[in-house]
This record gives structure tokens, sequence and C-alpha cells, in this order.
């Protein structure tokens, strides 16, 4: 995910010299700040380490959650007043969370909410989903975002509402609004906040394919005007053309416009067509498009590109918007709208969005666990279902690779940042919202079959080729293996061999098997290629995911081969360093004298130390290192050294903690679950010690409650398996157990209950002493997904000292 900063040094000082603003750390989210645990663009670590470093030091801020203890382990009966979709929009470089705030349904394409600027301008590495927390200023509301992305797309169709109706407000100067955080009200499904300018309070909902706006005004204006400026995009992005159509007398605009993001620009980027109704009529217009003054006018096109209305305001004094949305065609987006908003109710759309999220949260039942533990959870929860996006329209049509199709009995899902979810997002998926697995597998097997290749990361009606590595792989593995087979299995296999296993190109190409035939070759990609070693982890497990797919497909040779080719990340153990390393074409190793911190181009967004781990391979690894004492020792020491990492740069230190960080880097994917490799090697006490630290250190309920970019609810993810007590190890049916975070969990899976149990856990009471299985005691820190898919009662017996479960001597 590359992206364009000109000079970090001079462009972090300059920064580093505008005025700032204090936070409320705690779930308030009274005050706009940059205190607040913000990441940076992924291209942009080598600068930003030395500018931080070097230019700007701390901020001294703290930013501490407010954690009310319940009196007795009750159960949580509104799981709904616990998601805060503001946790997480803060933070700083690496650390920026990346959330999205605003209002959306669950997979919704309509994801409404404000776009910001403050005291660092509009910067793109703090805008990914529009909106940073220590903002001060709302620049529009548009109805497209991504959630916990690094890097920016959609940000488009923008809409804000103004106090007079006059040219100088038509423009970015004139629309944008201070507003004050503690005006702020976000929820799922709703968003509203107060803006300074004409105290007018600005309130969105939405459905799958609409967003809905309320636009109150004080009590007795007598006016009330909207501006829509088709131009509006992130930084990075751009709207080439666009073009609208007003009709008076139907309250009703109609128009698209095409964009090119940061990330839609890999295939051109993509059209948004729109229906806007309007609840009252408006009695003048403005128009403008390529330059051109505002005038009177019923349409427009070309480049910047918009118009304004005026209305009279009733007793209620406010403007009402319901805007239908589609990737496909105007036809879509008004039948979308007319579908999802028949009429005009606010509060009962909120109400209808708020039921769909209550249904997913109301999945995972927690009891005890503090105020803030409870808001982490389930606004976690709420993240991991954000994206991806349901992008087929509500008679099934979607657009993909510049193909129209219909998807028969599933929704087609875009946005799936593939690398990051196939770790956990879409093993939750598997586990607690089965058909959220299957539109997903049937998704990516539409885009295979239309393309000829599984994406890396679709967005939009396009791949846009970013990242590394098959994960698409994994995720059909996953599934299947998991229960989800309503979909075609063997159709999608093929697709998957024929691009991991075929020395010919497949005619489409081999998307995030690119690099097949020299990784078949010399058994690991060659360091001409860049970010060769992670290349070579990803194809690795890949390989063992597509292995066990063979197996259970009933292809007993292919599951051979993959589950041997599911070594390949051995042969770039240098035992000399003890680092899997980048090896060129004759097998030498490269980058001599070797660094393990050095994040260099062998890896992707990671160093030696984060890409050690494979996590489908950890007794491989160990073995590699000599063993179970030497396999921990070498991994305590990678966690130790992040601990007194965090100690020297604690969250709190803005700027500094915003790098970065050399060892355990819970802030990006590819470590974050190495602390469930102690307990694979016999030392599950460590790993029991270790998360629990994980999740006090890099996550709370605040505004930088992520330790970085979420990308598309993964980092949520973590937390959820991880507070459940067990943690996948995707494309398998295996978890790794941990410790739970609250004394009773109830998991509903496919019409069964699983009861987690661990009734003593507390602060102090973070060790297991024993588990069992429906009252059978458990000798090993693992568990199939069979046994829980069928419920029962998992139940932990815990305590403040190390105990001898899953405690096992070389």
């Amino acid at each position: 995910m590359r992206s364009f900063i000109p000079s970090a040094k001079s462009t972090l000082r300059d920064l580093a010299r505008r005025r700032k603003a204090r936070v409320d750390g705690s779930g308030s989210f009274v005050l706009a700040s940059p205190c607040m645990r913000p990441r940076l663009d992924r291209s942009f670590a080598p600068l930003l380490a030395l500018a931080l470093t070097n230019v700007l030091g701390g901020t001294g801020c703290t930013l501490e959650p407010q954690e009310v203890p319940t009196a007795k382990p009750t159960r949580v009966e509104d799981p709904l007043a616990y998601a805060d979709p503001r946790i997480g929009s803060g933070g700083f470089g690496f650390a920026n969370g990346s959330a999205f705030p605003g209002a959306a349904a669950p997979f919704g394409l309509a994801k409404v909410g404000p776009d910001t600027r403050g005291p660092y301008d509009t910067i793109n590495f703090l805008h990914y989903s529009g909106y940073w927390a220590g903002d001060d200023q709302v620049r529009m509301f548009s109805h497209l975002h991504l959630h916990g992305t690094g890097a920016t797309d959609y940000g488009v169709l923008g809409v804000m509402a103004v106090d007079a109706f006059e040219d100088s407000r038509f423009s970015a100067p004139g629309y944008e609004s201070p507003f004050d955080k503690a005006t702020e009200t976000a929820s799922p499904g709703y968003y509203a906040v107060t803006l300074d300018r004409g105290s007018i309070r600005s309130e969105l909902t939405a459905t799958r394919h609409a967003a809905q706006h309320r636009h109150g005004y004080p009590a007795g204006t007598k006016e009330g005007h909207v501006v829509f400026d088709l131009d509006h995009h992130l930084s990075g992005g751009e709207v080439t053309q666009a073009e609208f159509t007003l009709e008076p007398e139907a309250q009703r605009i109609r128009g698209k416009l095409h964009h090119v993001g940061g990330m839609s620009k890999g295939f051109g980027g993509y059209d948004v067509f729109f229906d806007a109704r309007t609840r009252a009529p408006w009695k003048a217009a403005r128009v403008w498009s390529n330059g051109d003054a505002p005038a009177e006018g019923v349409s427009g096109s070309g480049t910047k590109v918009g118009f304004a209305l005026s209305f009279d305001l009733g007793a209620d004094a406010a403007v009402e918007l319901a805007i239908g949305l589609s990737f496909v065609s105007l036809e879509n987006a008004t039948e979308n709208l007319e579908a999802e908003l028949p009429g005009w109710d606010f509060d009962g759309t909120r109400a209808k969005t708020a039921a769909a999220w209550g249904d997913l949260l109301g999945r995972m039942t927690i009891w005890g666990g503090t105020e803030a533990e409870r808001r982490m959870f389930y606004s976690s929860l709420y993240r991991a279902f954000l994206m991806p996006t349901a992008s087929s329209d509500v008679d099934g049509r979607y657009l993909y690779g510049g193909e129209e199709r219909i998807a028969e009995g599933f929704s087609f899902l875009t946005d799936q940042s593939l690398w990051d979810t196939y770790r956990t997002v879409t093993p939750l998926y598997s586990l607690v919202a089965p058909e959220a697995a299957l539109d997903t597998v049937r998704s990516l097997h539409a885009m295979a079959d239309i393309s000829g290749f599984y994406p890396k990361w679709p967005i939009a009606t396009g791949e846009a080729g970013t990242m590394i590595g098959a994960s698409a792989d994994v995720v059909l593995a996953d599934s299947y293996i998991k229960g989800v087979t309503d979909f075609d299995a063997e159709g999608a296999y093929e697709i998957a061999r024929r691009a991991a296993a075929d020395t010919a190109d497949p005619p489409g190409g081999r998307g995030g098997r690119n690099h097949a035939v020299p990784y078949m070759q010399h058994g690991y990609v060659p360091a001409n290629i860049g970010r060769s070693a992670s290349h070579t982890l990803e194809y690795a497990h890949n390989d063992l995911a597509l292995g066990l797919l063979a197996k259970a497909l009933g292809k007993a040779d292919d599951a051979a081969m993959f589950t041997e080719r599911a070594k390949s990340h051995r042969n770039l153990f240098d035992p000399a360093t003890g680092f899997i390393r980048a090896r060129d074409e004759s097998g030498a190793f490269v980058e001599d004298p070797y660094n393990p911190y050095s994040i260099s181009d062998h890896y992707a967004e990671a160093n030696g130390w984060h890409s050690l781990w494979a996590q489908h391979d950890i007794p491989g690894i160990a073995e590699l290192l000599g063993g179970q004492e030497p396999f921990v020792e070498k991994l305590q020491r990678f966690f130790d050294e992040s601990v007194a990492d965090l100690e020297e740069r604690p969250i709190e230190d803005t700027f500094a903690s915003g790098a970065p960080r050399n060892a355990y880097w819970h802030g990006n994917e590819p470590d974050i679950h190495a602390a469930y490799g102690f307990a694979q090697v016999g030392r599950a006490d460590l790993t029991q010690k270790y998360i629990r630290w994980v999740a006090k250190a890099h996550y709370n309920d605040g505004p930088g409650g992520l330790a970085g970019n979420d990308d598309g609810g993964t980092l949520s993810s973590w937390y959820l398996f991880t507070a459940a007590g067990f943690y996948p190890i995707p494309g398998t049916d295996r978890y790794i157990l941990g410790a739970p975070f609250f004394p009773r969990m109830e998991i509903l899976i496919r019409g069964a209950t699983l009861v987690v149990e661990a009734p003593a856990v507390s602060d102090e009471n973070i060790y297991v002493q024993s588990v069992t299985w429906n009252g059978k005691t458990l000798d090993k820190s693992e568990i199939l997904h069979g046994d829980l898919a069928q419920g029962g009662a998992l139940r932990f017996e815990m305590g403040p000292s190390p105990g001898s479960f899953g405690v096992t001597t070389p």
C-alpha cells in the first residue's frame, strides 16, 4: 500500500509546529487531540522512523481509559450499548487505528460519515477512513469509506449542511465547519455531531445501500441549505468526471461520478451512481462545474461539479435527505433507495439498522469484565463486520472486472483486505457468522471466475493488487474445513491449484501466486524478487491450506504435494543467525551483515524478528532453532524487548510511539499470532502471560484503542478470539488454547451454544491451572473446530501462578 508523502522530515517538522489539542481518553471522546496512539503509510517506515526519532520527540500527553469494575459477573444484556465506533479512530503514524466512526449497516456499501481535518490538515496517513479523532473540523459527510486500512480510497459524494445560501458557502472554505468533540455521538448505524457554523445538528444513519441525513437547525430558523460537492475526495484520490440532474418536481437528484483512489487506481477507478431525494421541495438551486461560478440551473457535468439547494424549514427546522448508491447503474441506485428507504422515517431506519447489528453482536455474550473491557469487546465485534462490503444491489447485480453479473443466493462482497483478514476475521466468520463466510468464499470464487485468478485486495469493482500471497487460498480452506461447504469447492480449488502448481501461466494470470514458478524451481522465492522472504512464508502457509482443502476433497496426491511444499519457508532458515532470510538464486543468503531488526525490502511490512514465527509451522521453527528451550528463549526475548520498548516509547508519547516496533509489533499483522507459539511447544503459561500483556498494553476504549490499522477488523478479531480463550491457525480446523478474559462467555455457533467458563479469572488470576471440555480434562493446549461447533462447555480453572496445564519439559 504505497503512497507518496513528500519530504518526511520537513513535513513532520512542519506538522510538529502546528497547534495541538488535548483529548479525554475515556469513552467520552470529549476533546480533539493528536494524542491518541495514532499509523503512517506502510511504505513510510524508514522515513517515519528517522523523522520521529530526530525531529519530533514526545508530547507528554496521556490517554487513560476509564475502568469502572462491575460488582459481580453479570450478563451483558445490551451489547449495542457497549459498541462505540469511535474507538480506534485516533493514534498516530503506524499506531493509527484508522477506524471508521460513521453510520453503516453490517457489511454496508453505504458508510456515511465525516471527513475531517485538524492540526495536521488532511495528511494521508491519518485519514485513511476520512476521519481522525484528533481533528476539530468537518470537511463534509461522504458516503463510501474503508475501515482500518493502511491506504486511502473512497470518501466520495460529499454533502454538507450550511447556514447561508450564498456563493461563499459553496466551496470548501465556506462549507467546512469546526465542531466540538463533546457534541459527537456514535453507535452502530448512527452518527451525529453539531457543526459550530450555524449550530446545525447533523445526524446520519444507513442501510446496506442507502444513507439517510437529518440536518437540524436551531429552533426558529427559517431556511436550511445543503451543498453536494461531487468533487470531494480524500488525499490521494481524484474525481475525474461527474454529472447530475436536478428534478425539482420529483424532489430528486440523480447522477454519477468516477473516482480514482489510492488503491483503485490499480484498475482505473470506479463509477458511483446515486439517487438522492429531499423530504421537502427546494425553493432555489445553484449549480457549478468545470471551474465556473455557481449559477441557476438543473444539471452539471465535467470536473469540479456540485450543486446547492435551499429549503424553507418547517416546524421541525430540519433538512432531510435519502441517498441510494450503486456501483452498477443509476437504475440500481434508484431501486436500492426505494427498496431500503421507502418512506421518511429516520428514527425507524436507525432502529432497524441497530437491530441488524444487535443480531451479530448477540452471537457472543459475555459476563463480567469492567465497563472498559466490555466496550473493547463489543466495539471489536462491531468492527469485525464493517468490512468487507456488500456491493451487490438489491436485485443481486454487481460489477467486477468490467463484467456485470447477478449474485444468486449470496451477497457479493468486495473490499477484502485478505492479507490481513485471513488471519483472524474470516476464521471468526467461520465460527460465529457462517453466512458471512459463505458470502466471502462465493464472492472470491466469482472474482476468480471472472478474472481467472483470486484477488489479493479487491476493492469496489476491481482488484487493487496490493500486498502479497494467495490469502484467498487460506480463506477457502478455512471456510470449507469448518463446514462452510455450500459453494463450488471443486471449481474453486482448481483455480487455486492452477495458480499454485502449473508451470505455464493460467490464461488470467496467477494473482497472489505471481511468483509461483521461481518458488517451485528453488523451493523459495529468490531475493531478486521484492519481499521474497515474506512471499515464501505466505506461499508456504497458502500451500498448507490448499493441502488440507485437497485432502478434504479427496485429492490425496495434491494433498501430499502441498503439505510438503508447506515446509518451503524452512529453506530460508539460516542456522548461523537463527532467522528466516532472503536467498539469491544460487542459494546464498543476501544482506551481509544481516540485521534482523531492519525493515528491509526482503520482508513485507516486517523485519527478521517479525517474520520468524511461521504460524502454520511453529513446531518446525522450534526444531530449526534447536528445540523447545532455545525456541522459548528466543520468543521470550522477542516479547521482552517489546515490553521494554513500550516502556521507553509509551503510547502516551504520541510521535515516538507512532514508529514501527522492532520486536513484537501488534500494530501490524505478520507476528500477531506469536504469543500462541509458546503453547505449541509446551509452554502454555507463557502464552497466558503474554497474551494478557498484549491485550492490556495495546487495546483500550479510547480513540487510540488499537495498536495500528485495524485492517478490516483484523486486530479487533484478535482481541475477540483471545478474550474467548482460543485462537485459530488459519486454513486449519485447529485452535490454540489461551486464557479467557471474562468469567463466562456464550458463543452461538449454527444453533449450538459454546460456553466458555473461567469463573476465577481476574487481572491477577491470568494463568490456567486446568481445562475441561464437557467435563473431560484436556491434556494439551489445542482443540478442534469440529468439537466447538457442536456446542458444549469449555472450562478454565485459573490462578495467580503458572500451572501445569500445557507445560511440558523437553
